[in-house]
């Protein structure tokens, strides 16, 4: 019961500033805080399973920040917070199974990033949040049986986390390109190139020979599966 007092509260205040908006409708303050209301009223809603009234929030969510960033284009810190919600969204429209929306839909995430780079050619973070877009439309192929282009994907994301982690390198970031490169070799097996599957298998123990302690069990897991490949080469 209380959640659904919270998700009518939240309604209330969207209500209210759709009011407000009719009387300011560029009103920056207000358009971002409706924004922020209705991704909180999405995740309420989701955590009901409420699926369906969750991807509408979400939807209005962006189109709200839209109208945001309309008046202030430049802004490549907003722009990047804003590629995160419309990732969301595709990643909501995907499990829902609107194949060809979720596609779309990460199309337009990237292209946010794309133009918050433009502004911001040096930060790192927006590289970074690019390659997590390009990983989970990777992910979305992967679930469809589609390796080939799964695989396209996660060599872009790894392109990259390569040029965020040039223009600062953090050691959590190099960890989560390792894990992607897992993905990589994964594909790589699918399609039976096992040699191209070896040669990651190489470059992650590298990494994580950096990152982690000897007897780590990611280091562990990564030397069993060359083994387990070795023998497909033999």
């Amino acid at each position: 019961m209380q959640q659904q007092e919270t998700i009518e509260s939240y309604t209330i205040t969207i209500k209210n500033y759709n009011t407000a908006l009719r009387f300011a409708p560029n009103d920056f303050k207000t358009l971002k805080l409706l924004g922020f209301a209705l991704e909180k009223l999405s995740e309420l809603q989701l955590r009901q399973n409420q699926s369906v009234q969750a991807l509408e929030s979400l939807k209005q969510a962006v189109a709200t920040y839209e109208r945001v960033f309309s008046l202030i284009p430049n802004d490549a810190i907003g722009l990047g917070y804003y590629g995160m919600v419309v990732e969301r969204l595709a990643e909501l429209l995907s499990k829902q199974d609107y194949v060809k929306e979720a596609f779309l839909t990460y199309q337009q995430s990237l292209s946010i990033y794309d133009t918050a780079i433009k502004f911001a050619p040096n930060d790192y973070g927006n590289y970074a949040l690019k390659a997590s877009v390009f990983i989970s439309i990777a992910d979305f192929h992967l679930n469809l049986l589609q390796y080939t282009q799964a695989l396209e994907n996660y060599q872009q994301a790894i392109a990259f986390y390569d040029i965020s982690l040039q223009l600062k390198y953090i050691g959590a970031n190099e960890f989560d390109k390792a894990r992607i490169i897992q993905k990589l070799a994964n594909c790589f097996e699918q399609l039976l190139r096992y040699e191209e599957a070896f040669s990651c298998y190489q470059t992650i123990l590298e990494i994580f020979n950096r990152l982690l302690p000897k007897n780590d069990k990611h280091i562990k897991s990564v030397e069993q599966q060359m083994q387990r490949l070795s023998a497909q080469l033999n």
